[in-house]
């Protein structure tokens, strides 16, 4: 009974002890992408500087739009339109660290490195993004739509949820997931989908009045960039997945190819 019991344990302290490397290696490249973002600036060319100025420069002539762009969304609401831009109480912070969680687990259990991989990615990118959202928000300290009737309302510096509308947080947080998922399958309408849910989600925030359109543009940005940064870091580079599709006689065969 011993000598099973030997042989049964030892297996698991192998796995236990795989595992805790696997952890601390994603736990260490998540650290060095982090710094790697926030020190970013640091290491701009002249086209970084001018890819940030454009989408300040873009922003700020989109905010003289902002309470026309309110007053059509809000006079154009129906029973359709509200399930359709519901989607913003879905595509969230639940749904988003549940899908993680679960990757990350299942990358875990079934050994596979890609999703795993994935999950780690998606980790990087929605907290690179959300800690600039946030940071940026505290520090603007823009008043909401629904609170204001100017977009340039601002009380810079205060945590007031009436006060942080710039920039939209759900939008940032939905481009960088989108924007990694977009990535692992080379196909154009994988992509479509995954920026359209995002599209759909910063639409949203402005069809509920909880902010200007100029507010879902930053925000946009500020995941996409967040998630493009996670794609392309040095760490993180794997080859797309092929994804294909074949009209048959009875409907469309998918060929995926790693």
């Amino acid at each position: 009974m011993k000598f099973f019991l030997f042989f049964f344990i030892l297996p698991l302290h192998f796995t236990f002890a795989q595992t805790d490397s696997l952890l601390i290696d994603d736990f260490n490249n998540f650290l060095n992408v982090s710094a790697d973002f926030y020190t970013s600036p640091l290491r701009f060319d002249s086209g970084d500087w001018i890819k940030l100025s454009s989408v300040i420069g873009i922003t700020a002539i989109a905010s003289l739009a902002d309470k026309e762009i309110r007053t059509f969304s809000q006079q154009n609401q129906s029973k359709f339109a509200e399930d359709v831009f519901n989607i913003d109480n879905y595509y969230y912070v639940e749904f988003v660290g549940a899908s993680i969680i679960a990757f990350y687990g299942y990358g875990l259990i079934s050994e596979n490195n890609r999703i795993r991989k994935l999950a780690v990615k998606l980790t990087e990118a929605t907290f690179l993004a959300t800690s600039i959202t946030v940071i940026t928000k505290t520090i603007v300290g823009r008043g909401r739509p629904y609170q204001q009737e100017s977009q340039y309302s601002f009380n810079p510096f205060t945590f007031d949820n009436d006060y942080n509308a710039f920039p939209s947080g759900h939008s940032s947080l939905a481009f960088a997931y989108s924007t990694v998922m977009a990535n692992e399958v080379d196909n154009v309408f994988w992509k479509i989908g995954w920026y359209s849910l995002a599209g759909l989600v910063g639409y949203a925030r402005i069809y509920h009045n909880q902010h200007w359109f100029s507010d879902v543009l930053m925000g946009a940005a500020i995941g996409y960039f967040s998630g493009e940064f996670v794609n392309n870091h040095n760490s993180n580079e794997n080859k797309q997945i092929q994804l294909n599709l074949f009209p048959m006689p009875n409907g469309i065969a998918v060929q995926l190819r790693f």
